[in-house]
């Protein structure tokens, strides 16, 4: 049966029935922190954040070091990364000063897989726990480019890049699982999963994707559509933590998906002009318009995703708002909310994770899959 909001924490489903614009009364990621009860109460664990040095993953930092945790962040630019951690470390923490061991950067770009390997090894080499791990990094909607192992850059940088690092990490994810806190895998998904199913076996689109795309993908006849690779790469990140919830939810190891919202980071600047003008009328609802959050409430998802305790144990989730996601109908037009059929596909996520594994350079010797 197809998860539904009722599978999840509903205490701030009254908060996003009527909103009414970037910091009306829907939760940020703080208050999800403080009504857990978790300020300074998680010292003895561990939080690895991607591209943590803009946006979503500035913010879901900027709060993840509240809870007396260690907390790790990739950034690409050292400079920025080592700006960013001082700008925190001056913010200090609900309870004082911010100890400087308490937040620590990696280098890691996701669009080389060889900077993924390095960067794991310097995090494996300077952390023995991890008991978090959110995927936030990613971009969308860009002109096409491929990365230099080859691969479709949405598809790489959102997906892949996170698939090899947590078969890096997956080790020492289970050997960091408590009975009281479980580890969590946290992927940054997107209702633009719903512009596009994964297209198996034409990962970089190489030729016209025909695999469940939404008509709204059709401003283009070109071979490569940037909406659609990029709710190929959402989806694909939505069936990754699916998977792990099926491989490794048995043994203390949890995968959650999730929805921000509608926000407008920096990210929206990088967008293929074509796409951006074909995909404009999503925007211009009153009701859209009111959607719309600031940073503070946008990580409030993810956090949840990571910390929240009713959603101890659990695991192939998928939240928005706040709380676990209502399915919608294929047919159905393309929404904000809620989630397509196509977002739970067990055979599909099978074979997007052992083809994923033959990508990264990896063997298919794992007994679960």
């Amino acid at each position: 049966m197809a998860p539904t909001s009722k599978d999840g924490p509903s205490r701030y489903i009254e908060a996003h029935k009527d909103p009414q614009g970037p910091g009306d009364a829907r939760p940020t990621a703080l208050q999800i922190i403080q009504d857990n009860g978790l300020l300074g109460r998680l010292t003895d664990k561990t939080f690895l954040v991607t591209g943590g040095t803009d946006g979503l993953g500035k913010e879901t930092v900027r709060q993840l070091v509240k809870t007396g945790a260690r907390v790790f962040f990739s950034a690409r630019s050292p400079e920025k990364a080592e700006q960013v951690r001082n700008e925190i470390l001056a913010e200090g923490t609900a309870g004082g000063d911010l100890e400087r061991s308490r937040l620590e950067w990696v280098k890691i770009d996701n669009a080389s897989l060889q900077s993924v390997r390095e960067g794991i090894e310097d995090f494996l080499q300077r952390s023995d726990s991890l008991n978090v791990l959110i995927a936030n990094v990613g971009i969308a909607l860009t002109p096409h480019a491929v990365t230099v192992d080859g691969f479709e850059k949405q598809f790489a940088v959102n997906h892949l890049a996170h698939f090899l690092m947590f078969q890096l990490l997956q080790p020492l994810m289970l050997k960091s699982s408590k009975p009281d806190f479980h580890s969590r895998y946290v992927a940054v998904s997107s209702s633009a999963h719903m512009l596009s199913s994964v297209q198996i076996g034409n990962y970089n689109q190489d030729t016209k994707a025909t695999e469940r795309v939404d008509p709204l993908c059709s401003f283009t006849e070109d071979t490569y559509n940037p909406a659609v690779a990029y709710g190929q790469s959402k989806t694909a990140n939505i069936w990754m933590a699916n998977q792990i919830e099926r491989q490794y939810g048995s043994e203390g190891l949890h995968g959650l998906s999730t929805h921000p919202g509608v926000i407008f980071t920096a990210g929206w600047a990088g967008f293929d002009e074509k796409a951006a003008a074909g995909l404009a009328q999503l925007f211009e609802s009153d009701a859209v318009k009111a959607s719309v959050k600031n940073v503070e409430q946008g990580a409030a998802t993810q956090v949840m995703a990571a910390v929240d305790k009713e959603l101890e144990g659990k695991g192939g989730l998928y939240l928005d708002d706040a709380h676990v996601a209502d399915p919608l109908l294929e047919e159905q037009p393309f929404s904000f909310t809620g989630y397509k059929p196509w977002a739970y596909d067990p055979e599909g996520e099978v074979k997007l994770w052992r083809d994923s594994l033959a990508m990264v350079g990896l063997p298919d010797s794992s007994s679960h899959a």
